[in-house]
């Protein structure tokens, strides 16, 4: 992942790899539910993961 934020696809496989679910992913950012977490890896039409929300995991949960 060279460019930051990453793109649904890369955010998806970096959750894939770190074993971390939607609503983990919700959890650490303090955020209701998985849902937001799901528009972010959505195949079409998503919306791109805020870079403050991406800093936070990748602190949180390393490379």
């Amino acid at each position: 992942m060279n460019k930051y934020p990453p793109s649904s696809k890369e955010l998806r496989e970096w959750m894939d790899r770190k074993g971390l679910s939607s609503k983990d992913v919700a959890k650490a950012l303090r955020l209701s539910d998985g849902r937001v977490v799901r528009h972010w890896t959505r195949k079409d039409d998503a919306r791109q993961i805020p870079y403050p929300s991406w800093y936070t995991l990748r602190h949180k949960f390393g490379k």
